[in-house]
């Protein structure tokens, strides 16, 4: 395939990899994990940094207990290091100013990758290791996640 530059090519490759991709508004969408009930990873080309991103949202900040909310953010913090190259983030009012109420802040998986010379396989591994960082991702996620969040 060459390197992948574009959004089509970020499709393609994906396809060519066994998921099914959703092209629209400048992203591409692919279902990861479980056939029933699967996470969405979004992948968008930041042209500044010439670098695609990928998110993959796994809860609001308004589903976090306000109880929980230190032990959770500390948690977050430290399987960080356990996650790489994915990383639990927060999309606030700073990178969206259509957020401006905090209990609506998406909370991510996120990634960046270069594509300079960015192959297929560069790609599929980067999307392996978010279906291994939700896993492991998962008991954090089960130490502020409640029924009723805040």
């Amino acid at each position: 395939m060459g390197k992948i530059d574009s959004l089509d090519k970020v499709a393609d490759a994906l396809e060519a990899s066994g998921y099914e991709s959703d092209t629209q508004n400048g992203s591409v969408r692919i279902a990861v994990g479980g056939s029933e009930a699967p996470f969405i990873a979004v992948i968008t080309l930041n042209e500044a940094t010439n670098e695609l991103v990928v998110t993959c949202q796994v809860a609001k900040l308004g589903d976090i207990a306000d109880d929980m909310l230190m032990e959770f953010c500390v948690a977050c913090l430290d399987i960080n290091t356990q996650i790489r190259p994915y990383a639990f983030a927060t999309i606030t009012a700073s990178d969206n100013p259509d957020l401006d109420d905090p209990d609506g802040w998406p909370i991510v998986l996120t990634d960046s990758l270069p594509i300079g010379d960015l192959s297929e396989a560069e790609l599929s591994a980067s999307i392996d290791s978010l279906w291994s960082a939700l896993v492991a991702g998962a008991e954090v996620l089960r130490i502020g996640l409640t029924e009723g969040g805040r």
